[in-house]
């Protein structure tokens, strides 16, 4: 009687948890959020500048916020320049800027020329009506969410 040894039947070789095309999704994942941690300090906006706005005063103050109790985002002073604009909103009461016969409640959220991202009062921008937005940038309305003035 002959006795012939079964041939052995080899599993497929593991390559770990994830498989070899795991691991490389998983390092480009790894790769693509370490560049955006190491590429800016400045805070992105939920999109990207969709007009401009020109600051027609002198001296305009950028602000962290819809409102004058808000502190500066920097120390650059806007005078007579067109900056890019995100979008504008309705500061209401709270947010009302007046200067000589102007006045309004919006806010305009920009990037000044030295790239600080932040808001000036809509009073020192060229155009538009006395609490009402101004030409050159997209409005966020409450309950619309085609426009967002919030940061990423």
């Amino acid at each position: 009687m002959t006795h012939s040894s079964p041939t052995p039947t080899h599993a497929p070789r593991r390559r770990g948890r994830f498989g070899t095309a795991g691991l490389r999704s998983l390092a480009g994942l790894l790769l693509a959020v370490a560049s955006i941690l190491m590429a800016g300090a400045q805070p992105a906006a939920a999109h990207p500048p969709s007009g401009s706005v020109h600051v027609w005063a002198s001296d305009v103050r950028v602000r962290t916020c819809q409102s004058t109790s808000c502190s500066l985002a920097t120390t650059e002073r806007l005078t007579n320049v067109r900056v890019q604009a995100y979008c504008q909103m309705d500061g209401g009461a709270a947010g009302r800027v007046t200067d000589g016969p102007y006045t309004n409640t919006y806010w305009v959220q920009i990037i000044t020329p030295g790239r600080t991202l932040g808001w000036i009062s809509a009073v020192y921008a060229s155009g538009g009506s006395n609490n009402s937005p101004v030409p050159g940038a997209p409005v966020d309305h409450p309950g619309d969410a085609t426009v967002d003035c919030e940061f990423i």
